[in-house]
């Protein structure tokens, strides 16, 4: 069963954490300019809109979709507290992501700093926030 006042709290954690690291990684992907090489037909402009739905859209599948999956699988899990967030955040950086981007810059020629600077973000972003979610289960 889903506790609502702690599945919230893993929300407002999470969604917090995420706006912070978003933002940041929001100005150093500006400052960078990583996307300079890409055609800019294939870069979405940089601005509000684009910030906004970047961070609905990793809300949802960052800390809305784990928050209901850590709830009722965190029993199964043979350890608790930020160790066992990090353990998921690294299984599925390394199960998930990883596989699939090597894959994607095998058949689509991306610049490698561009690629490399976007899976650091995404590993950062599922420690914390998967930290924050598993420290929350054993408050």
């Amino acid at each position: 069963m889903i506790s609502i006042k702690l599945f919230l709290a893993c929300l407002v954690a999470g969604g917090a954490a995420l706006f912070a690291i978003e933002s940041i990684w929001y100005i150093l992907e500006k400052k960078l300019d990583l996307t300079a090489k890409l055609p800019a037909e294939m870069v979405e402009a940089m601005g509000s809109g684009y910030f906004l739905s970047r961070l609905v859209s990793q809300f949802a599948f960052l800390v809305a979709l784990p928050a209901v999956i850590y709830s009722w699988a965190y029993v199964l899990i043979p350890f608790y507290g930020v160790r066992a967030g990090m353990v998921l955040a690294l299984y599925l950086f390394i199960m998930g992501i990883i596989p699939f981007s090597s894959v994607f810059l095998m058949r689509i020629k991306l610049p490698l700093a561009y690629t490399l600077f976007q899976l650091a973000g995404y590993l950062v972003k599922l420690i914390v926030i998967y930290g924050i979610i598993a420290y929350l289960y054993i408050l």
